[in-house]
C-alpha cells in the first residue's frame, strides 16, 4: 500500500514539474488580454509581418505554449510584397513576456525565382535567407484570379504553416492552393506539388 502511494505522489509531482506557467494572448484582436496558460514544455511568442513595397503594413503577435509548430521562422516573398514570421521559445516559467521581434532584414541566398508583375511573370527574383522554395498561387481578388510567384521558406510549404502564422483560418471561408518546388527557377510551370490552403485575405495584401 505505502509503495503504491509512493508511486502515485511521484506521478504528481513529476507531472507538474513538466509544465510550465506561460503567457497567453491570442493576438488577432487590436489590444491583446494576456491570460495564464500551462505548457507541457515550452513558452512561446511569435510575430508575423507583412509587406509591401519595403513598408510594413500590418503586423499581429501572439503568445502561447511553444512546440515544433511554432518554434519556426521564415519568409515568404513575392518581390513586391513578404510576409515573415519570427518565432522565440523558452523553458521557464513566464519566460514569453516579451512580444517576439520582427525577423530580421535576411541576405541574398544566391537562389531565384519568377515573381509576377501583373500578368508578366517571366522576371527572376533574389531569394533572401532560408527561402530555398519557389511557390505559384492563384489569389481571387475582385472577383478576378490573380497569379503570384515568388521565394519561400520551406517551412511555408508545409501543412502547418498556416496554424503557425498566428492568422485565423475559420471565419474566412475559403483559400487558395500554393505550389512549392526546389531548384533555380523552377516556378515557371504549373504543374507544382500542392502544400496547403494560404489565406486569401493575407495574400490579397500582396497586390496593389
Amino acid at each position: 500500500m505505502a509503495l503504491r502511494i509512493t508511486l502515485l505522489l511521484t506521478c504528481v509531482f513529476f507531472s507538474k514539474a513538466l509544465t510550465l506557467r506561460c503567457n497567453g494572448c491570442p493576438g488577432l484582436s487590436g489590444t491583446c488580454i494576456q491570460s495564464l496558460i500551462t505548457c507541457p514544455s515550452h513558452c512561446g511568442s511569435k510575430t508575423t509581418n507583412v509587406y509591401a513595397y519595403g513598408r510594413k503594413i500590418d503586423s499581429i503577435s501572439m503568445k502561447t505554449c511553444g512546440d515544433s509548430n511554432v518554434c519556426v521562422n521564415g519568409s515568404m516573398n513575392s518581390g513586391q510584397s513578404k510576409v515573415t514570421l519570427n518565432s522565440q521559445c523558452c523553458n521557464t516559467d513566464f519566460c514569453n513576456s516579451q512580444n517576439a521581434p520582427d525577423l530580421p532584414q535576411q541576405s541574398l541566398n544566391g537562389k531565384r525565382c519568377f515573381t509576377c508583375n501583373g500578368t508578366d511573370c517571366s522576371k527572376p527574383l533574389a531569394c533572401e535567407g532560408d527561402e530555398t522554395q519557389c511557390f505559384i498561387t492563384t489569389v481571387g481578388i475582385s472577383g478576378k484570379n490573380v497569379t503570384m510567384k515568388g521565394c519561400s521558406s520551406k517551412f511555408f510549404c508545409g501543412l502547418n504553416a498556416t496554424q503557425s502564422l498566428g492568422l485565423p483560418v475559420q471565419g474566412y471561408g475559403f483559400g487558395v492552393n500554393m505550389r512549392c518546388c526546389e531548384g533555380n527557377l523552377c516556378n515557371a510551370a504549373h504543374s507544382l506539388r500542392v502544400y496547403f490552403v494560404m489565406l486569401v485575405p493575407l495574400l490579397s495584401l500582396f497586390v496593389f
